[in-house]
């Protein structure tokens, strides 16, 4: 099992370090996840700022939520492993999709000023 997280966190961080929002565009679509030819998230390449920057913003808060529970929780021995483990997986995944969608908000607003 920490085999998977340990693999998933290197990923992580190599998807976060090749992100680049300027790539990947393809019929008006921009995955987030740029090295995943398959890739059925994103968001539409003409996507303004401020409504990237929101998209992030809530993902990063949803993050912060599952974080304020964890550490709210009067015993976190008594989750299970599995139900711990998703709580990692989703702020795992709400982070790379925050920070992919913080990426293109940067992006899109240099644009705007070109």
């Amino acid at each position: 099992m920490n085999e998977t997280i340990s693999s998933q966190s290197e990923a992580s961080r190599a998807v976060s370090d090749s992100c680049d929002a300027k790539c990947g565009t393809e019929k008006g679509f921009t995955p987030l996840r740029h090295d995943e030819p398959n890739c059925l998230i994103g968001y539409l390449s003409s996507a303004s700022a401020p409504d990237l920057y929101d998209a992030a913003t809530l993902r990063h808060t949803a993050t912060l939520g599952v974080l304020c529970v964890l550490s709210n929780a009067p015993d976190l021995n008594g989750l299970s492993t599995s139900n711990l483990l998703s709580c990692i997986q989703a702020i795992r995944i709400l982070s790379e999709d925050a920070a992919a969608l913080y990426d293109g908000a940067w992006q899109a607003l240099q644009n705007e000023r070109h």
